[in-house]
């Protein structure tokens, strides 16, 4: 409803107001004291805007892909005719701080490009210490961090990351139309000089956001909804939102274990979703499509190299631990039904004592 219950142009003192409760509460967000410019763009268009913007042809740039939108770092880069290194672990795993810093000794690239959260496998990168690699290596830090702003701990200034991003649909519990780059003191060394006009033209977003506005046209509806989202956020605070959906993992984990589904990261799983493996022997293909024919659930399954061999739960923005209760039992009827598990309750009774211990901790 806040999308839609007041609109204004983005030349009145109105929209003045609205950019600036937005660019504070998203520099909390990201715990920085940089810029923050608006893109109305998807996740995809801040990424590449910031590649548009610090990438010259040429360039030595090393990505880190360990699944799908790690890679689209790579095809990005490539787009803008950078020598593109690739650095890549397989899908759900993490990288070796140590195999990362032999490259980059030996590359020195002039950009390090990395993901915090890969949405398509679950797994968490460890980004404070990536960037420290990379900053000490020469390299300009830049974090994709779509999937954990708003979800999970993260300090751009304290962690050495010079651009971060992301967009308004995910942690910030909002339609998608609106994109967000975070741009710290030492990005702007690096931002290239204006090439003319394009529509991601750093400079003549920071001098619109220096006056509190945009050069084009924003999604200003979407814009009304992320600040509710931030007022949201800030009501129950941003260590409180971290700890929730820590909390919201937890238990949806906890749940699919109990269904007999391996989790696909090896590493540290994401705040915001968990992927779980299926059985590879048929019974739950269409298993996502089921889930929202029979019980208006919507889950997400793989991508690329994982198409039909995993399945995702978003436990992102509002959701709450509770929430998750159903989605783990619609699921267990299925698997009940594809003989995949034999006995009904397990995931509830897994959930509802990871619940119970949370409450007693909480009550402590």
């Amino acid at each position: 409803m806040a999308s839609i219950a007041q609109l204004t142009h983005h030349r009145t003192a109105d929209f003045k107001k609205l950019y600036e409760r937005i660019h504070a509460g998203l520099q909390n967000l990201f715990r920085t004291s940089g810029q923050i410019l608006m893109l109305p763009a998807s996740g995809t268009g801040a990424m590449e805007s910031v590649v548009a913007n610090v990438v010259a042809a040429g360039d030595t740039v090393l990505v880190l892909a360990a699944g799908k939108y790690g890679l689209r770092w790579a095809e990005l880069c490539r787009t803008y005719q950078a020598d593109v290194r690739l650095h890549q672990v397989p899908d759900g795993e993490t990288f070796d701080l140590h195999a990362v810093e032999r490259e980059l000794a030996a590359l020195r690239p002039r950009h390090l490009f990395l993901t915090h959260c890969e949405t398509s496998t679950g797994a968490v990168h460890d980004v404070q210490r990536l960037a420290e690699l990379g900053r000490r290596h020469g390299a300009t830090v830049v974090a994709d961090t779509m999937t954990s702003i708003g979800v999970e701990p993260f300090h751009m200034d304290e962690w050495g990351v010079d651009f971060a991003l992301t967009a308004s649909h995910k942690g910030l519990m909002s339609p998608p139309g609106a994109a967000f780059v975070a741009v710290g003191e030492r990005g702007w060394d690096v931002v290239r000089p204006s090439q003319g006009y394009s529509y991601w033209n750093f400079h003549l977003l920071r001098a619109a956001a220096l006056a509190s506005t945009v050069p084009n046209t924003p999604p200003n509806a979407t814009l009304f909804a992320v600040a509710a989202g931030l007022d949201r956020i800030e009501a129950e605070g941003l260590e409180n939102v971290w700890e929730r959906h820590a909390h919201s993992a937890a238990v949806c984990r906890a749940g699919l274990a109990a269904l007999g589904l391996p989790m696909l990261p090896q590493g540290r799983a994401s705040h915001s979703l968990t992927a779980a493996v299926l059985p590879a022997d048929g019974r739950a293909d269409g298993l996502v499509e089921a889930l929202h024919e029979r019980f208006g659930i919507r889950v997400a399954g793989g991508q690329g190299s994982l198409k039909g061999r995993i399945i995702r739960i978003g436990h992102i923005g509002s959701v709450s631990p509770l929430d998750l209760l159903p989605v783990l039992t619609a699921l267990e009827m299925l698997l009940l039904e594809r003989g995949v598990v034999s006995q009904p309750g397990r995931a509830s009774a897994a959930m509802a004592d990871v619940l119970w211990r949370q409450q007693r901790r909480r009550a402590a």
